[in-house]
């Protein structure tokens, strides 16, 4: 590296890694700040007497790394890649190399602090405090609130950024315990709820919760093409672009369907650029290709979908034969789920023609009606070929704007299988996010795509459950919360109403912990005008002083990843992992865990958190059924990692639906869903006919960013975010060393749009909407699509010269999804009158 005063300039790839790997000594102590420069001419060599200790690099990222921690006298001096079981795993990205600043960032917080009396939240002001003298302020406005508004008014609210056992056990039993109440993600819900309504939710034997389902990364070698649907692989799933790549060598093709020509796009065989929130049409059109060419696997829709089943015209329900007037015969067993009789009353079916009981052996019909008592009822798979002629192929190329000798060419591509769909998650960030998933489900079930070796759709990640099993009772010991679930992106509803579904709901203290929302929540003008100022107290427990610590009452400074003995339970490795502690907290920064058990006897739960973390631990992943699954503590300490899914990554990967089974109701894939219900409880409810319309697939535009919206006139761009290699959501968003490669908020817009608005490359623009505004430098960028704007997500409020991105995007969302619509933002874009520097 030179010695010029900045490296960016020069920076490559190889001096990237030789610098971020150098061993950062005793220059680097607790409090002093590094830069690229710094770090490579002043770091000496430790390796004498070095430790090494295995981390778990665990945000939201889902990569679950295992790190090697370097640790002399007492100091994490690097990081290095730490080999998993199956060495396809076994990778660390430029973030995992920068552990060392992350740890030792002079902007980590270091001794809680608490607002000072009479300041607004978001001033800075703030008042250092001794923990004794935090604690007990919390427990007194616990105790406080909950006397006068009733205990459900304390709510403590989370999110993904810290995916591990220990963390989400105690604060579970601690809300278990006070009935306070569950303020709950709605972060890449689209897709979950797309997946779950029609493929079913997937628990294994080895208690692997697939929240988000489909073949596992190493089995896309099997498929001859793979489709990448709004994933940018190579930059917001790093760890899983070398498995794209690795296919794409062995001769396997790769399809990426993006409105931006994204990194992986310039890596990819085609590519196909689509209108923003478009993509179920493009599914629907496809499927009307596949039954025009009669390309349909007959076979697999008759023994593995709904298609046979008649659904009766009088309330959308399969027929049964108690519908004939024959009595369900009780079968002697017991549902373990919910404890009723299992009764036998199958589904009838027509086969030849003729009304018989889907049994083994017959051969149903696929088409076809029928009329029993007066009661017409047609085959599903009828309805299904009709809902797909909402739109003709010409409505749908001209809405999508892709020609249709490129629709196609794409049918080609699909029928031609196995074709590994990889669904990002960016189709799924619109309003209609959730029929983006389940209709490209369908069209795999149409085809037989799903269930074998390199045929599949959908993303890949899932959660260990053997933690809460060794002892079922440790997170609620007196039972199950009585307190409210809300769903976070219906808190401005509750709170605004103080009424969840008839229930009074007077939420007036939020603890917030694993998350962000100010920032990496949709409509931050939500929480910052309406959701803040109506609480009476805010604890955030973070490591930096985030967007939403700054808007708090009290902030406790946690420790990071290395600084406890952890395990991680979930992620896209599927494995439990053991993470060691390597260093202790530097400053007076605790663990959420012993956080939790210095509080308990301040609110009279001493007795529930006697244990030490690693008692708990122990206690978690101990007992029959976690040492009967091989996922015992003892174990897990050993070897570092147990994987909680069938299968091996290298030589047996896991396949989704293998053999054609579906964990819905049915046993089979429903495409037409007789009982459509919302993924969570909310304030908004669908209309009768919502409820209608979801049970098939169809296409409703995205709320906001669609062409038709009046609006479009006003805000004429559709507003889209990406996911940087530089950090994970707002995590890593201090880190010196990523900062001097990616500096400050960025958008992306094409040039000819630049242009038309008066705004040159590099110049200081302002995007803006009737919500809110994000100064932020243009990037001139012919990758991105003409009337889009593209910007990296997670720059904290303090990093933008002004606003910031979440104000832009709203907290209106689909009444089955319940999500976060981050791409479903209209604005506009104008140059910044503010000074440049």
């Amino acid at each position: 590296m030179s010695n010029q005063a900045s490296p960016k300039a020069s920076l490559s790839r190889r001096s990237f890694l030789k610098t971020a790997g150098v061993v950062v000594g005793a220059t680097a102590a607790v409090g002093c700040g590094s830069s690229l420069v710094a770090m490579a001419e002043n770091a000496p060599q430790a390796a004498a007497q070095e430790e090494v200790y295995r981390g778990v690099c665990r945000p939201n990222c889902f990569g679950f790394c295992h790190l090697n921690v370097h640790v002399h006298d007492g100091k994490v001096m690097k990081t290095t890649r730490a080999p998993y079981n199956e060495a396809c795993y076994s990778r660390i990205c430029q973030r995992g190399l920068s552990h060392v600043q992350r740890i030792y960032d002079p902007q980590r917080l270091q001794y809680p602090m608490r607002r000072v009396d009479g300041t607004e939240r978001g001033a800075g002001q703030w008042e250092r405090v001794s923990w004794d003298e935090a604690l007990s302020e919390i427990a007194s406005k616990i105790q406080e609130i909950q006397g006068k508004y009733g205990e459900a008014s304390v709510a403590f609210l989370t999110a993904s950024g810290n995916q591990s056992a220990g963390v989400t056990g105690a604060y579970s039993r601690l809300l278990a315990l006070l009935n306070a109440s569950n303020i709950g993600p709605c972060l890449d819900m689209g897709s979950y709820y797309g997946m779950n309504a029609v493929a079913g939710t997937a628990v294994g034997p080895m208690l692997g919760y697939m929240m988000w389902n489909g073949n596992e990364p190493t089995d896309a070698k099997n498929a001859k093409t793979i489709i990448t649907w709004g994933a940018n692989v190579t930059d917001a799933q790093i760890q899983n672009w070398h498995l794209v790549k690795e296919a794409q060598e062995a001769g396997v093709k790769l399809v990426v369907i993006d409105p931006i020509y994204t990194q992986i796009a310039s890596k990819a065989d085609l590519w196909i650029p689509i209108r923003p929130g478009s993509d179920t049409l493009l599914k629907m059109g496809l499927m009307q290709i596949v039954l025009e060419r009669e390309a349909q696997d007959v076979e697999f829709l008759k023994a593995h979908t709904v298609a046979p089943f008649l659904v009766k015209e009088s309330d959308g329900m399969f027929l049964r034969r108690s519908d004939t007037g024959v009595a369900p015969v009780d079968t002697g067993q017991v549902d373990p789920t919910t404890q009723q009789p299992i009764m036998d009353d199958p589904f009838m079916v027509l086969a030849g023609g003729q009304l018989v009981e889907l049994r083994d052996g017959v051969d149903p019909d696929i088409e076809g009606s029928y009329s029993l008592g007066g009661v017409n009822c047609r085959c599903a798979f009828d309805l299904l070929k009709e809902s797909l002629q909402q739109y003709s192929l010409d409505q749908i190329s001209s809405m999508t704007e892709i020609p249709m000798d490129t629709i196609n060419q794409l049918a080609d591509i699909v029928i031609d299988g196995p074709v590994y769909h990889y669904e990002g998650y960016g189709p799924q960030a619109y309003n209609n996010g959730g029929q983006t998933t389940s209709t490209g489900l369908t069209l795999c079930a149409l085809l037989g795509n799903l269930g074998k070796p390199g045929a599949s759709y959908g993303a890949f990640w899932g959660l260990g459950l053997a933690g809460s099993m060794g002892d079922p009772t440790y997170t609620a010991p007196n039972g199950p919360s009585t307190g409210l679930n809300i769903a976070s992106v219906d808190l401005k509803n509750v709170v605004e109403t103080g009424d969840f579904l008839g229930t009074p709901a007077n939420i007036k203290m939020l603890w917030i912990y694993s998350a962000n929302p100010l920032n990496t929540h949709t409509d931050t003008g939500a929480f910052t005008d309406i959701i803040i100022p109506a609480m009476e107290y805010v604890v955030t427990a973070d490591s930096m002083m985030t967007d939403t610590a700054a808007y708090s009452d009290m902030v406790l400074p946690i420790a990071q990843w290395f600084e406890l003995q952890e395990i991680a339970n979930a992620g896209q490795c599927m494995s439990y992992n053991f993470n060691e502690k390597a260093i202790e907290p530097p400053y007076e920064c605790k663990s959420d865990f012993d956080i939790i058990t210095e509080l308990a006897p301040k609110l009279g739960l001493g007795d529930y958190f006697t244990m030490t973390n690693e008692e708990a631990l122990e206690h978690q992943f101990s007992g029959p059924l976690p040492e009967a699954l091989g996922a015992d503590y003892a174990t897990l300490k050993e070897t570092k990692q147990v994987r909680f899914i069938m299968g091996n990554a290298e030589t047996a990967p896991y396949i989704a639906y293998e053999g054609g089974v579906f964990p819905t109701a049915t046993g089979r894939f429903e495409f037409y869903r007789e009982t459509v219900l919302p993924r969570v409880a909310a304030t908004v409810q669908p209309t009768p006919e919502q409820i209608q319309a979801e049970r098939l697939p169809h296409f409703e535009p995205p709320l906001e960013a669609w062409p038709e919206n009046p609006l479009y006139s006003t805000y004429p761009f559709v507003l889209m975010s990406e996911r940087p290699r530089y950090r994970v959501h707002s995590q890593w968003f201090a880190t010196p060393l990523l900062r001097e490669i990616d500096p400050e908020p960025i958008v992306k817009i094409n040039p000819a749009d630049a242009q038309k608005k008066g705004i040159g490359d590099q110049t200081y623009v302002e995007c803006f909407n009737d919500r809110g505004a994000a100064v932020a430098k243009a990037i001139y960028s012919e990758a991105i699509r003409p009337g889009t704007l593209v910007y990296p997500k997670g720059w904290q409020l303090t990093q933008h010269k002004g606003g910031g991105w979440s104000y832009l995007s709203s907290t209106e969302y689909d009444p089955f999804i319940v999500n976060n619509n981050f791409m479903d933002v209209l604005c506009d874009i104008r140059p910044w009158e503010g000074a440049d520097e």
